[in-house]
């Protein structure tokens, strides 16, 4: 007898690597026991036989039995799966262990748990079935499926049939992480061996499109659509459900198509169809997987529309009519079938677009779930009668004009202010017509209404001839009592006509030139003057003789220095110089006497220029001004031009901030062109140099009476010399006196 020897593999259990696949894991013992071990059998190594499996190879064990005199125990084993079934194997869940056993002989079944399951943490799961396995004795062989889920409660939480059930998330949890997996080997008190073939470790067939269901109206051909995964060998088989919970399979023909694909067609023609569908997906040695229902629903399509149509003339919207549904029921097309309802069409009556020809439409009945059959109503287009022939008319400016239309009989006519649409004119019937009063050229039109149709519209045109542009006029005035003479422009002598008023009245007799002399006239009186071109008047514009109160004061014109440098301009706005109670006439400001010099001078708007570039000129000379107001007076003013050609130094400062004489003023050193680079040095009575500054300007660098050195410099007799780039050395004395 063998020593006895506890050989549990809980508390010593190898740790792998998760591995998340979703093929099957089989093992076939084929070849070798692929590393099934037994560690609790009777010898603690897994026995492997290469033929009597089913079919092939297969593994076995048998248990370890101890003596207590009278009694022999029998101590239960388990056949442990490899580290290829282990890992992260939560793809597995709803999945299936399947497995082959059998025995030497048959008894009476133990209770032991089937299948064992435990995550890396020491979480266990015990499958125990509500009636214990019992293998075939050899040679048979007996499959057991376990589902790898617990919706039958089978696995528990203690090694014991009455445990407590896993939850799903428990099972889910350690399929995570499966560490463990057994099969139990031993199946009745006896000695007796158990062997194993066929394992396959099976994941779930996955669902990943479910049908939809449908609703549709009879006719069309819908279809239904799955698709399933994690199976080498998928097949379909669609169902219908016969009689509540009762399923029957679908075969192709009688109106469906696709019986055993993914997609299951069902033609509704004749409301077939309707019902609850689901697809059976089977696989490879696994369970098969189920979709959820799908509900098809066909409903019966209304009945179709009766119609009424109507006629116009040509180009005419027609109301076209239908009955047999309810406001918003219907669709109205142009076609028989196929195409798109007319936007916005719903209701019983549908007015047609301009149509030129007879036009067959087509209408239906949808009750918001299915649409009726189309049914035709005709449009008919009339033929109209012919358009009338017209003859217009023409007059001078506003005025109502006569027109006229031929071709029809009194009481035909229809005379129009637009070519198509709007309403005819009230009232206006015959073949003359005489418009408003209208101020520009007009187009009416006319046709012809037999009663039943009407004609196209001719046009006949009311043509106002367009009056002469008013003239433009220049008043005049005169002081006190006087003849005027006043002026327009603008149109040619004979056509001009001279009025005291601004409408109506008579034109001035024989008064047909541009220009007009008032009689002696004491106040400032308006007159009105207008161009006639033998046919049109224009409109008249006023012009105003003005009697005024004159002025006797000439103007007065303020004379100022003018300075420049040798080639210097001199730009000087006059206007404000000139006192003028008369009214200044700005283009009255002339040059009277220009510089002698012969520098260029103007006037332009009141701003003199005088412009001494290219003249070698240096000293004083005279410009003499005039200037006139609106009387007609006049007065002039001679202004003295001063050209400065070379420096001058004012030799005498006195700084004591009396703000006179503080600085040694040289005029013109900072303007005249070759001047303004410089030295200026100044040098006390014994020849010792004190200040010296370049580029002396009179604001900037300038001699205060201070020397280099920042200090005072006493009263007394100091020389100064002013040197050039070009020019020669100006020298001298100046006093500082403070």
């Amino acid at each position: 007898m063998k020593s006895f020897s506890w050989r549990f593999l809980l508390g010593a259990l190898l740790m792998f690597a998760s591995i998340n696949l979703t093929a099957q894991i089989t093992s076939t013992f084929n070849s070798n026991a692929e590393g099934w071990t037994t560690p609790n059998d009777a010898d603690g190594t897994i026995s492997y036989s290469a033929t009597g499996g089913n079919p092939g190879g297969f593994v076995f064990g048998s248990p370890f039995t101890i003596v207590l005199g009278m009694t022999t125990l029998y101590v239960p084993f388990d056949f442990v799966a490899p580290a290829t079934y282990l890992g992260n194997r939560s793809a597995y869940y709803n999945g299936t262990l399947q497995y082959d056993i059998q025995q030497s002989t048959t008894g009476a079944p133990n209770q032991y748990a089937e299948v064992t399951i435990a995550n890396s943490g020491g979480i266990t799961f015990y499958y125990f079935p509500s009636t214990p396995n019992q293998p075939a004795a050899a040679p048979g062989w007996t499959t057991f499926s376990v589902t790898l889920n617990n919706a039958l409660g089978f696995w528990k939480t203690t090694n014991s049939p009455t445990g407590t059930s896993a939850t799903e998330a428990q099972i889910q949890g350690v399929l995570t992480d499966l560490a463990l997996l057994q099969i139990r080997g031993l199946y009745r008190d006896a000695n007796t061996t158990n062997r194993l073939d066929n394992v396959s470790f099976r994941p779930p067939i996955i669902i990943t499109t479910q049908p939809s269901s449908a609703i549709t109206c009879s006719g069309p051909t819908l279809s239904l659509t799955t698709a399933a995964t994690n199976n080498p060998a998928i097949t379909y088989q669609w169902q219908r459900e016969t009689s509540p919970s009762v399923w029957g399979n679908v075969t192709n023909g009688g109106g469906y198509g696709g019986a055993t694909t993914v997609t299951l067609s069902i033609n509704t023609t004749g409301n077939f169809g309707a019902g609850n569908y689901r697809c059976q997906i089977s696989g490879t040695a696994v369970a098969d997987a189920f979709t959820n229902t799908a509900v098809v629903t066909v409903n019966t399509l209304p009945t179709a529309p009766t119609t009424t149509g109507n006629f116009a003339c040509s180009s005419a919207s027609i109301t076209l009519n239908a009955a047999g549904g309810a406001a918003g029921q219907y669709r109205w097309y142009t076609v028989p079938t196929g195409g798109t309802a007319i936007a916005g069409q719903t209701n019983s009556a549908y007015t047609t677009p301009i149509i030129t020809g007879t036009t067959t439409y087509y209408v239906s009945i949808n009750n918001g779930t299915c649409e009726s059959t189309r049914t035709l109503v005709v449009a008919t287009i009339s033929t109209p009668p012919t358009a009338p022939t017209t003859t217009g008319n023409s007059a001078c400016g506003s005025s109502a004009v006569t027109l006229n239309a031929a071709g029809g009989v009194a009481g035909q006519y229809r005379w129009y202010t637009v070519p198509t649409g709007g309403t005819a004119i009230a009232g206006q019937t015959n073949s003359a017509y005489t418009t408003p009063v209208i101020t520009g050229t007009t187009t009416y039109y006319v046709s012809i209404n037999n009663g039943t149709c009407e004609s196209t519209r001719t046009s006949v045109v009311a043509t106002i001839n367009t009056p002469p542009t008013a003239p433009t006029t220049t008043g005049n005035s005169a002081c006190g009592s006087s003849a005027v003479t006043i002026n327009a422009a603008g149109g040619a002598a004979g056509q001009y006509r001279w009025y005291t008023v601004p409408t109506g009245g008579v034109a001035i007799s024989g008064e047909t030139s541009s220009t007009y002399q008032t009689p002696v006239i004491s106040a400032t009186t308006t007159y009105y003057v207008s161009i006639n071109d033998g046919t049109c008047e224009s409109a008249r514009t006023a012009v105003t003789a003005t009697i005024a109160i004159c002025n006797t004061i000439p103007p007065t014109i303020n004379p100022v220095p003018l300075t420049t440098i040798v080639s210097g301009k001199i730009i000087l706005d006059l206007v404000p110089l000139i006192d003028a109670p008369g009214g200044l006439v700005l283009n009255s400001i002339v040059i009277v006497t220009p510089p002698t010099s012969g520098a260029s001078a103007s006037i332009n708007n009141g701003i003199l220029t005088i412009d001494y570039a290219g003249k070698v000129f240096s000293g004083d000379e005279f410009i003499k001004i005039s200037a006139c107001d609106s009387s007609g007076l006049c007065s002039e003013q001679t202004f003295t031009i001063e050209v400065a050609g070379d420096i001058k130094v004012y030799n005498g400062i006195s700084p004591n901030n009396d703000m006179r004489n503080e600085i040694l003023y040289i005029q013109y050193i900072d303007v005249i062109p070759g001047m303004q680079k410089n030295t200026v040095s100044i040098y006390n009575r014994w020849g010792s140099k004190v200040f010296e500054k370049q580029d002396y300007n009179n604001t900037s660098v300038v001699f205060k009476g201070l020397s280099d050195t920042g200090d005072e410099l006493p009263s007394g007799t100091y020389f100064y010399k002013i040197s050039f780039e070009k020019l020669a050395d100006r020298t001298g004395y100046l006093i500082i006196k403070r």
